[in-house]
């Protein structure tokens, strides 16, 4: 299966991993961190993978009041180590529910986190 750069995509081993407990597509980081989902990314030009937690990412695209609609996240995301040596590369971004590795972004205070979940609640 052929992906474009910005295409969400579930992982092949797990294909229900990108939708909810009822079977509707997750479309947002809030979405995804409330669903206790990670992001593989992986750079298509040097193959380095890196799994994120869609809590700490979800809060940093709102603490910058950037649009986490996943189409519009990726485009916000690249490669690390290629950014490094000068280039822009954007990952291929699957939704997984696998341990997020690696350091993370600062997860969000329990008081701002209890009232996301409390408001997705209601």
């Amino acid at each position: 299966m052929r992906t474009e750069p910005d295409q969400v995509t579930s992982s092949d081993s797990r294909a229900d991993d990108a939708v909810d407990h009822v079977g509707r597509k997750l479309r947002t980081l809030e979405q995804c961190a409330l669903h206790r989902r990670t992001f593989r990314l992986t750079c298509p030009a040097c193959g380095h993978v890196r799994l994120l937690d869609a809590i700490p990412l979800w809060r940093l695209f709102t603490k910058r009041g950037w649009d986490d609609g996943l189409p519009n996240a990726i485009r916000r995301l690249c490669c690390q180590p290629c950014r490094e040596a000068g280039r822009v590369v954007r990952p291929r971004f699957v939704v997984t529910r696998e341990q997020p590795e690696g350091p993370q972004p600062p997860y969000p205070d329990r008081h701002e986190w209890k009232r996301v979940v409390s408001r997705y609640r209601s």
